[in-house]
């Protein structure tokens, strides 16, 4: 644990070279180490100001002579209102890198200390500047992958989440204190709380969390980036589309089949929306290799790799499913690693070789339907999915069929072919088409400019309390009011988790840790 008497300092800007870089001190000693190190342009009558930018060198001793270094700009903010709530003083200089380390070697040679990673924001939440949301946001904006996402991070900084939270944890508390009178004071009937009016009210609240769960649904792509995979059985032209979203050739394309082994990942974005666009390997003989192959266990839960094989057993045998053909252990682990980011995606791209299905099932609609069920069978219920009818160039379909298709998936069907950007005569949708819908799939309306949005913990934290009020719901009529408030008391503290109001020493280290140095 760190220690608040000390004082700290570190480079507040980035660690590459640029036209400024500033040096950030935090502490008891900040004003004096300011002093110590900055000499005023304007000597004569010179008083530090708070919040004032004050023109003038930095100066250290050397060989008792006095060393000028650079041309700063000093300010000094003094406690409480500072960014951490402790006296603080900044030296904007030049940003060269080895000029700031120079500079903060030498003020470290004074007694300071080199500051933690995030430590700054850490001293921020302590002193009762700011609570664990904002210091959360304070991380999700540095980091922020779009503008939407610097935006809903902008909103927590402010405090509307943490405020959001207080009136949640309010609400329990006068729940909590109601069902407390029937504990004290059970011969008090009418002010003691009604089994009807205790379900309403807890219900309310379950509606009122639930809805910041889903919020933080909608925000997820935007403040994280949304996994989109790429999936479907070999030479389905899955390595041929992600080249063609990304607009350059990155994945290796033969028709030998099972030439991506492993999955291919790189970052890029549908309108501004960042996404990790994967290619995998290609989903064959996954019937063999849940039987045959070890490795495939590690990747699934044992429920969902029973599901899986329920599945697998309820396909019928056709050309790219059921063969058991044996597989090498290098193809068999990428089809593993495959299955398993496919359980993670936000969204699944599922590549369908038009014109393998047409060879197989030649025109009838229900034969199609039976061969792309069989695929889709197998991704996970959760996932927003979109088929892709791909080669139509040589396989067209009729608009009339893939619409008839996309009613008995109940998934969009989009007929392309993904070595032709453009749409061309005998197929529907292009590449930029394909990129639109899976953007509109991806992102849900967030509900305008006020829209407040957890991050993951803060999430995870959320669905725990609803889950404490659903246990809450079914026990209010069984069990006495003293162990029913237990359950109040424990959602509580999972809310109170969000704000840092409760003990959490691990978490929040855990949470400053991934902060960078000096802020």
């Amino acid at each position: 644990m760190m220690d608040k008497k000390d004082t700290i300092a570190a480079i507040a800007t980035g660690a590459s070279a640029g036209g400024l870089g500033v040096i950030r001190i935090s502490g008891q000693r900040a004003k004096e180490i300011l002093l110590a190190v900055f000499r005023p342009k304007k000597r004569a009558n010179f008083r530090l100001m708070p919040r004032y930018m004050h023109y003038g060198s930095f100066c250290m001793q050397q060989s008792g002579q006095e060393q000028i270094l650079d041309e700063i700009l000093a300010v000094y903010f003094p406690a409480p209102h500072s960014y951490t709530g402790e006296d603080v003083a900044e030296i904007h200089a030049h940003g060269s890198t080895i000029l700031l380390h120079t500079m903060l070697d030498y003020i470290f040679s004074l007694g300071l200390r080199q500051a933690e990673a995030g430590e700054f924001t850490k001293r921020a939440f302590l002193n009762g500047r700011i609570d664990l949301s904002q210091a959360e946001a304070v991380a999700e904006i540095i980091s922020a992958p779009s503008v939407e996402g610097l935006r809903l991070a902008s909103a927590k900084l402010h405090g509307q989440l943490g405020k959001r939270i207080e009136e949640l944890r309010t609400q329990i508390e006068y729940i909590r204190r109601r069902l407390c009178l029937a504990i004290d004071f059970p011969e008090e009937e009418g002010e003691c709380l009604p089994h009807e009016e205790f379900h309403s009210l807890v219900s309310a609240l379950q509606q009122d969390i639930q809805a910041l769960i889903n919020a933080y649904e909608r925000a997820k792509p935007w403040q994280e980036g949304a996994l989109v995979v790429l999936a479907g059985q070999v030479n389905a032209g899955k390595s041929s589309l992600m080249n063609a979203l990304l607009g350059r050739e990155r994945a290796i394309v033969t028709d030998e089949a099972g030439t991506t082994r492993d999955y291919l990942e790189e970052a890029s974005s549908f309108k501004g929306l960042p996404i990790r666009l994967t290619d995998t390997a290609g989903l064959r003989e996954i019937a063999w290799i849940m039987e045959h192959y070890p490795n495939s266990s590690v990747y699934f839960d044992e429920k969902r790799a029973k599901e899986i094989k329920e599945i697998l057993a309820g396909i019928k045998t056709h050309t790219l499913f059921g063969q058991n053909t044996p597989i090498n252990p290098i193809e068999a682990e990428g089809i593993c690693r495959s299955l398993a980011l496919i359980e993670q995606a936000d969204i699944v791209l599922l590549v369908f070789d038009g014109n393998a299905i047409l060879k197989k099932c030649g025109k009838n609609t229900n034969a199609i339907f039976e061969h792309m069920q069989a695929e889709l069978s197998l991704l996970p219920e959760h996932v927003k999915k979109l088929c892709i009818w791909n080669k139509a160039d040589i396989a067209p379909l009729a608009k009339e069929q893939a619409a008839a298709l996309e009613d008995k998936t109940q998934c969009p069907v989009l007929c392309l072919s993904a070595r032709q950007k453009q749409q061309g005569e005998y197929f529907h949708h292009s590449i930029d088409a394909l990129a639109q819908k899976a953007y509109s799939m991806l992102i849900v309306s967030s509900g305008g400019q006020n829209e407040i949005a957890p991050n993951r913990r803060q999430a995870k934290l959320l669905r725990q309390a609803y889950d404490e009020l659903a246990v809450l719901q079914t026990e209010i009529n069984i069990l006495p009011p003293d162990i029913t408030a237990i359950r109040l008391e424990s959602a509580a503290r999972f809310l109170a988790d969000i704000t840092g109001l409760c003990n959490v020493d691990e978490t929040f280290n855990a949470i400053f840790e991934e902060f960078c140095i000096g802020k």
